[in-house]
């Protein structure tokens, strides 16, 4: 993984092809033109989210990215044939333990991501009917959070290293 500072044109294109084919098989909701209309904003959330890790493949092309700003998660994407193979879990693992992870927001229709934020151990703690660009996707807040009863927050993350 990468902690990217300088974010030239060509990597800005590359990581919104991986959100554009991520978002494409996550965001069942969506249609192609609710998409392209969405795309048009991404290259200005990754020159803007103050911190941007990228995972690379063997041939160092971008597989996957995650933003963060402060404790929140912005955005998390990657290659849709690389979800289940533990790269999204590593990615947020290293956002909770080296950047301070500890809110996210996620569409509530996508049940997959949000499946995958509570087995991480976020739980919801708030929930809108519009998106935050005023659209009609209820967004699901989402706070880091004991995974069982009476389990600490770093029993949880510890709990998380050991399962990768």
């Amino acid at each position: 993984m990468i902690l990217q500072e300088v974010r030239s044109d060509e990597l800005i294109d590359r990581l919104t092809e991986v959100w554009r084919r991520s978002v494409k098989k996550t965001h069942l909701f969506l249609s192609d033109q609710e998409i392209g209309e969405i795309e048009k904003y991404v290259p200005a959330a990754l020159l803007e989210v103050p911190t941007l890790v990228i995972a690379i493949n063997a041939e160092c092309e971008p597989i996957a990215f995650m933003g963060t700003a402060g404790e929140r998660l912005e955005m998390l994407f990657l290659e849709p044939e690389l979800r289940g193979s533990g790269l999204g879990r590593r990615l947020l693992t290293y956002g909770i333990e080296e950047l301070g992870i500890r809110e996210l927001c996620v569409n509530e229709q996508n049940p997959l991501a949000k499946g995958f934020y509570e087995h991480m151990g976020f739980e919801c703690f708030k929930r809108t009917e519009l998106d935050e660009q005023g659209n009609p996707y209820p967004l699901l807040y989402m706070r880091l959070t004991a995974k069982t009863a009476g389990e600490s927050g770093n029993e949880a993350i510890d709990r998380l290293k050991i399962e990768e």
